[in-house]
């Protein structure tokens, strides 16, 4: 990965540590885990990061309380494979805490 790229991902990471996201308004582990999918695959999400996710794929969470984190898959408009950890921030609200490239 050459500077240039990874200053861009730790720029990009840094803004989505603030964005959130509305969930369904039922709100269960399952409702969260398609929510963060959804989220990861967003236009609102690719403006951000300055890349477009697909093929989404989260764990259910164990718990819908704030402060659960759970983990999640997606592959870039790049074909890179990344993992990101989100938390549940508040009432049906989503952070992406973490995201790394690993392919």
């Amino acid at each position: 990965m050459n500077v240039k790229r990874t200053r861009k991902l730790g720029l990009a990471f840094s803004a989505l540590s603030l964005l959130t996201l509305t969930a369904a308004c039922s709100t269960s582990p399952k409702n969260y885990k398609s929510e963060g999918e959804k989220f990861l695959e967003s236009d609102d999400l690719a403006k951000s990061a300055g890349y477009h996710y697909k093929y989404a794929l989260c764990d259910q969470p164990q718990s819908i309380q704030v402060g659960t984190q759970y983990a999640c898959i997606a592959t870039d408009n790049d074909d890179n494979s990344w993992e990101f950890i989100i938390e549940i921030t508040g009432d049906r609200e989503l952070t992406v805490v973490t995201g790394k490239v690993v392919k």
